[in-house]
């Protein structure tokens, strides 16, 4: 089920090359390797980490070390479950591969032609405020605006746990199918297909994509806070920014819908499945990323709202699937 949604989303990005006149494999190829490489480091470094945890914390034996490599070998003799952590983590190289270069493909499909929309939307939403002036008297302290945007940035760590943990982890089968199942879609339905139908830049690009200086207060009391402590998010502004007009390393403009703030409530609903106390745990994080996908300018606050609408929608349609189609069937 998980290989065929992935297929799904390469014919995708296939059609879309078809359309635009672009090589999909000439622009993909040259980062299978690099992702590959990346996630494999990932996906050694947080197997080891989880089962070093497992033995120190539940286990306790008297020698950690001997027991992981005794678990290892445990685990790579049963055909089925190393197969399974094979295929979970393969699919994710054509996954992320497919979507970054959608991603890129974007201004080459449609134009960006929401934000207003979205901006006044916002507004009506909000007392006729632009939400991010609501945010700022409690948030925009500088040292507070780090740690929003420190947090920001340990999505990507959290994201990367815990898909190898899907991925390792075969006490349950089911539960594992349906985050993978439920990440594969968002990404594909969430990071593509509607980023491409609600094509937006959000409001740190509003004024360079001609929509107006709405946004140049809020970008500018960023790089303010930046002066007194660090606020990392522009210089991914910047990046972002020339990889859609220069052809840099690092392109794919989109902010509708946040992708931090679905996965985010993914990994909530995930963490759920294990215990009570980890799924609040991530369920805070979260609304440490809704608030920081408007203050750090990445996103309007709808594309929050649409993004954990959208997060319930996927993890119910898997949790379906998954029944239907998955291990246990």
């Amino acid at each position: 089920m998980l290989l065929s949604i992935v297929a799904l989303h390469v014919v995708g990005g296939i059609a879309v090359s078809i359309y635009t006149g672009g090589s999909f494999w000439a622009s993909t190829a040259p980062k299978i390797l690099r992702v590959f490489t990346t996630l494999s480091a990932f996906f050694v470094a947080n197997y080891f980490l989880w089962r070093l945890s497992v033995a120190i914390f539940k286990v306790k034996p008297a020698k950690p070390i001997h027991w992981m490599l005794s678990d290892l070998r445990s685990i790579l003799s049963d055909r089925v479950k190393t197969s399974d952590a094979i295929v979970g983590f393969l699919s994710l190289i054509p996954l992320v591969v497919t979507f970054s270069y959608l991603k890129d493909e974007i201004p080459n499909v449609t134009t960006y032609s929401w934000d207003p929309i979205f901006a006044e939307l916002d507004r009506v939403l909000h007392g006729g405020h632009d939400v991010w002036t609501l945010l700022w008297p409690v948030l925009g302290s500088p040292y507070v605006t780090t740690a929003i945007n420190a947090a920001y940035n340990l999505w990507f760590v959290f994201i990367y746990m815990a898909v190898c943990l899907a991925c390792i982890d075969r006490r349950d089968p089911d539960r594992s199918t349906v985050f993978l199942v439920a990440f594969a879609l968002s990404w594909a339905i969430g990071g593509n297909l509607l980023a491409i139908v609600f094509a937006s830049v959000g409001p740190v690009y509003y004024e360079v994509f001609g929509f107006g200086d709405t946004f140049a207060p809020q970008v500018e009391l960023l790089h303010q806070s930046h002066q007194i402590s660090p606020v990392w998010a522009l210089e991914w502004h910047q990046l972002l920014l020339d990889g859609h007009f220069n052809d840099g390393p690092v392109g794919g403009i989109s902010a509708m819908p946040s992708m931090h703030v679905c996965s985010s409530v993914l990994l909530a609903l995930y963490g759920f499945t294990y215990s009570r106390w980890l799924g609040w745990a991530m369920t805070a994080f979260t609304a440490i990323i809704v608030l920081g996908s408007v203050h750090l300018a990445w996103h309007y606050a709808v594309d929050g709202y649409a993004s954990i609408i959208l997060a319930f929608v996927i993890w119910w349609l898997s949790t379906k699937l998954t029944a239907k189609f998955g291990p246990s069937t």
